[in-house]
This record gives structure tokens, C-alpha cells and sequence, in this order.
């Protein structure tokens, strides 16, 4: 990588890790950008303490076609047509932005089966280049749906999407959730992480 790019990079993470302080946390999940078009994403991403093997073997696995969640992202409104304004799920108290926070969505009869419940940790990858971020589920969706992801967290996997919210190509991604594990909390880089 060059020595420009790097550059950039560096200073967009310093940028957005700037944005809006009140959005930093450690639990997991991390900061993207509030620009549905110009979304952050790997270093300011968290990982769960202790790495996989805190997390013991997954609860759930699934692999389908990514579905992009812009649920809490106020720039989406108007430009998807299944937006919310909330999702089920709070980080520290606050309403989770689907740009800012990578987060995969369950549906109730998947996390009943599986043990899962919304603040859960999930690893997504994207079946086609084998990227990978860490996720939370802070979302739940319709019957038997999954493969459903944030903003955030298709940016961390290397997928792209329209702004209305319908991916770029056929992507699929799979989807592994830890039951439990709700209370480890994010191994988040001191810049972009601290309180």
C-alpha cells in the first residue's frame, strides 16, 4: 500500500473517530461514518476480548444472500423503502445507526432456536473473498430471515450496496452467533474506542 493512501486512510479513521464521541463504545460493533457513502470500516471496528475463543463454538451458523439493514440511519429514510428509524436493539444506552455500528439482524423464531439474544456477538464473512468483521445482533428481522446486515458491517466485508439499500451484485455471507455472549465486551482500539 502506498505511502498516500495510507495517509488517507489514517486520517478518515482519526476523522470519524472524531464525529461524534458519544457514539464510541466498547462494547463491540464500532464507528463507520454517518455518509452512507463514505462508511469507515476495519480499524474502528471491535473485536470481543479474548478473540473467538471467548466465544466458545457458534450457536448459529447460516449462510444466504446479504440483505442490507439501514434501520437507524436518519440519511436512509426516504431512500429505503423497509427503513425504520430504531432497531430492537441499544448500545450503551443508544439507538443503534446501521453506517455507524456493524451489526447482523435475527429473526425471533432463529435466536429462540439458537439461544441467541440481541447483543450477542456474530462473526459475518463474506463467502466470496472470505472477509470478515465482527458484529453484534442489534436487530431482529422477519421469520426464518438472516443474512441481513448494517451498513457497517457489509462495508467490513468488502460489500458494496446502492443507496437505497439493495447490494451491488449477489453477495452472500455467512453468519456465525454466540449464544451468551453479550457481556464480553469490544476489544476496541484506544483511539476510536476510549470513553
Amino acid at each position: 500500500m502506498n505511502k498516500r493512501l495510507i495517509t488517507i486512510v489514517s486520517l478518515s479513521v482519526f476523522l470519524v473517530a472524531c464525529e461524534d464521541d458519544s457514539q464510541r463504545s466498547e462494547q463491540g460493533g464500532g464507528p463507520g461514518s454517518a455518509d452512507p457513502n463514505n462508511i469507515i470500516a476495519g480499524e474502528g471496528f471491535c473485536s470481543p476480548t479474548g478473540g473467538a475463543s471467548a466465544l466458545g463454538n457458534p450457536s448459529y451458523t447460516s449462510s444466504s444472500k446479504a440483505k442490507i439493514d439501514t434501520d437507524g440511519n436518519p440519511a436512509m429514510q426516504g431512500h429505503d423503502p423497509d427503513w425504520k428509524p430504531h432497531t430492537a436493539g441499544q448500545v450503551n444506552g443508544s439507538d443503534v445507526n446501521s453506517a455507524q455500528y456493524a451489526y447482523v439482524v435475527m429473526s425471533k423464531d432463529r435466536m429462540a432456536a439458537s439461544g441467541v439474544s440481541l447483543g450477542d456477538w456474530a462473526l459475518v464473512t463474506n463467502n466470496s473473498t472470505g472477509q470478515s468483521t465482527w458484529a453484534r445482533v442489534e436487530d431482529v428481522g422477519p421469520g426464518g430471515g438472516t443474512g441481513e446486515i448494517s451498513q457497517a458491517t457489509a462495508t467490513g466485508v468488502g460489500i458494496q450496496y446502492q443507496d437505497n439499500g439493495f447490494t451491488v451484485g449477489d453477495p452472500s455471507v455467512m453468519v456465525n452467533a454466540y449464544a451468551g455472549t453479550a457481556a464480553i465486551q469490544g476489544d476496541c482500539p484506544t483511539n476510536v474506542a476510549s470513553n
